[in-house]
């Protein structure tokens, strides 16, 4: 089942929805990684590799990303995406 959200109707929305983690130990600001995190959970994938893939995909629809960095987002994202699902499940 594909759980489905809304996109920023505007960029002061899109502000509201930026969410700040480190990035090869600098804060930087992703915008809708909590929805595009769950958007993932429910597709419940099993492979780590379809996981940072599918996510990396999703974030670059709102983020730039360069080329070169796509490895160091790519870890932090998944990092992300592996402590909220160790938050829920407590």
């Amino acid at each position: 089942m594909r759980m489905a959200f809304d996109k920023p109707c505007c960029p002061a929305d899109a502000l509201r929805r930026v969410k700040m983690i480190l990035v090869n130990g600098i804060p930087t600001g992703i915008t809708m990684l909590d929805e595009i995190i769950a958007e993932v959970k429910e597709m419940n994938l099993t492979s780590e590799q379809q996981i940072k893939e599918t996510l990396l995909k999703k974030v670059k629809v709102y983020n730039y990303i360069s080329k070169g960095a796509e490895e160091m987002y790519a870890k932090a994202i998944v990092a992300e995406y592996k402590r909220l699902l160790a938050l829920k499940k407590r």
